[in-house]
């Protein structure tokens, strides 16, 4: 005759299995759905990094093409404070409309007009501000125009 105890015993752990079996089931789905989720986010994620990068390309080479300017020109350029206070009050811009012209944040407009002496430049600003200077107003209000446009 078999032991009670050991026959009850393997019992409760058969129907325990089968219970956790039942209870991790709904678990496995969810998490396979959430899984699915989480790869297309990724591929979603992926494909918008790639659109960004291509507009950032095509505007920063907008942005060239319409600042044109000779290499040996923008060497020469001593540009100072008082120049980019001159240059935006011909032009009668705002710091943010210089800024949104030369593709810098008018902070850093503000920033260049309180300095002293020789101004020292990152990137393209010095070409792009050698090209502003030769703007008359209309010009620079097409730009101005053109940018909010886009």
């Amino acid at each position: 005759m078999p032991d009670i105890a050991k026959v009850l015993k393997e019992e409760i752990q058969r129907l325990a299995r089968k219970e956790c079996r039942a209870a991790v089931a709904s678990l496995r789905k969810d998490n396979a759905v959430l899984k699915r989720v989480a790869a297309d986010h990724k591929r979603r994620l992926a494909k918008l990094e790639r659109e960004n990068r291509r507009l950032l390309a095509e505007a920063q080479k907008r942005r060239k093409q319409n600042m044109q300017v000779a290499d040996d020109e923008v060497a020469k350029a001593r540009i100072t404070a008082k120049m980019i206070r001159s240059t935006r009050a011909k032009l009668r811009l705002s710091q943010a409309e210089l800024a949104a012209l030369l593709g810098v944040n008018a902070q850093t407009v503000y920033q260049w007009e309180h300095k002293e002496g020789r101004l020292r430049f990152r990137g393209d600003a010095k070409a792009s501000i050698v090209a502003v200077r030769k703007l008359d107003r209309e010009e620079a209000q097409q730009r101005l125009a053109a940018l909010r446009e886009k």
